[in-house]
């Protein structure tokens, strides 16, 4: 588990000298101060080229709204002294334009619980959320350690109460199930199989009594690790049963970044488990004009999805699922590589679902 210096116990020159461009911190809150520390200023915004729609549709009345979105390397200006060499933190540090430009879409996705990957941490987190989204109700936040090297974590902000966390860290699975055909073989030199970035759990309840479980993945990028997904995915769906066992009439969505294409073997498991894809009807390849409006990665690939349980499925708002169309960035962008192109908000975007609670008190 990592750990941080925590902005209490810095001195105010060590808070000077972290903020962003020499940013002025005099006459903000604490709260605010270290969100500036962490994240600068605003920036001038502009729209490029589109996957998605360029407007989501309305809400419908009594509704919960929920999404997923990859944020991109969501990392604060303050150094994490763990995170060094290859993996140093602070040259992902993102910009205040893209702080911007992640708000914006967030804002307007308006989801009243979003999954979120490739977070640096809580604290990073928190401080985002207080500095760029102060009014956009996201009381309740969770972000955990998931085992990841780099260092990103998977993440759920929330205006409804989360009331249990739970993730699965270094957890092997060497004896996971694979039976019948099609799985990838795994190399001989792998090792032991355990979570790349382990699964968060999060279990939520409204005020009116609603609940739900949400799986937040984000799976292993890559044609060369389909093995390690159809390994995370097979153990993810033995942990969505055991919740199920405990509760079959509980709500569960599974929803986050798959790093793999609906007709994959990863995302094929969790489908004959049972779960239900949210935006089954999309067109996703082909020369039909719809197949943009599905795209949620800028390479031109399906890779974030909403899964449900059957007991959610019930409570899906037919016609609610879409995919936000934030910019796109230019042609051979690498974001590893490449300073942050005007407009960006990520490589990813925003996909979104409502469901209407039925078991309410």
């Amino acid at each position: 588990m990592r750990t941080r210096v925590p902005a209490a116990a810095m001195s105010g020159a060590m808070l000077m000298g972290m903020a962003y461009f020499g940013a002025e911190l005099s006459g903000r809150s604490p709260a605010q101060n270290e969100s500036r520390n962490r994240f600068g200023a605003d920036r001038p915004n502009q729209h490029v080229e589109r996957f998605g729609v360029a407007t989501p549709p309305p809400r419908t009345p009594g509704s919960i709204r929920i999404a997923t979105y990859n944020m991109l390397n969501l990392f604060d200006h303050v150094d994490d002294p763990t995170l060094q060499g290859e993996f140093e933190d602070l040259k992902l540090a993102v910009s205040p334009e893209r702080c911007s430009r992640l708000a914006e879409a967030i804002k307007t996705v308006d989801a009243d619980i979003i999954a979120l990957q490739e977070i640096e941490s809580l604290e990073a987190l928190t401080c985002y959320r207080d500095r760029w989204l102060p009014d956009a109700g996201y009381q309740y936040l969770a972000s955990i350690d998931v085992g990841n090297v780099r260092g990103i974590e998977c993440s759920v902000m929330s205006r409804f109460k989360i009331t249990d966390t739970k993730v699965w860290l270094n957890e092997s699975l060497d004896n996971v199930e694979r039976a019948g055909p099609g799985w990838a073989e795994i190399p001989a030199d792998a090792g032991r199989l355990v979570f790349q970035r382990s699964p968060l759990m999060v279990s939520i309840s409204t005020d009116s009594g609603y609940k739900l479980t949400i799986f937040a993945l984000h799976h292993k990028s890559g044609p060369a690790f389909n093995y390690q997904r159809e390994a995370e995915a097979a153990r993810i769906v033995e942990l969505i049963r055991e919740v199920q066992r405990a509760d079959p009439a509980q709500n569960i969505a599974v929803m986050g970044d798959f790093n793999a294409a609906p007709s994959d073997k990863s995302v094929r498991l969790y489908l004959a488990a049972g779960l239900i894809d949210s935006m089954a009807h999309r067109v996703w390849q082909g020369d039909s004009p719809e197949v943009p409006l599905y795209k949620t990665h800028e390479s031109n690939r399906v890779l974030d999805y909403i899964l449900l349980n059957s007991a959610a499925h019930r409570e899906l708002v037919i016609g609610s699922a879409f995919v936000y169309g934030t910019a796109r960035p230019p042609p051979g962008y690498d974001h590893m590589k490449d300073p942050d192109p005007p407009g960006l908000a990520s490589d990813h975007y925003p996909v979104a679902i409502e469901l209407m609670p039925h078991e309410q008190q």
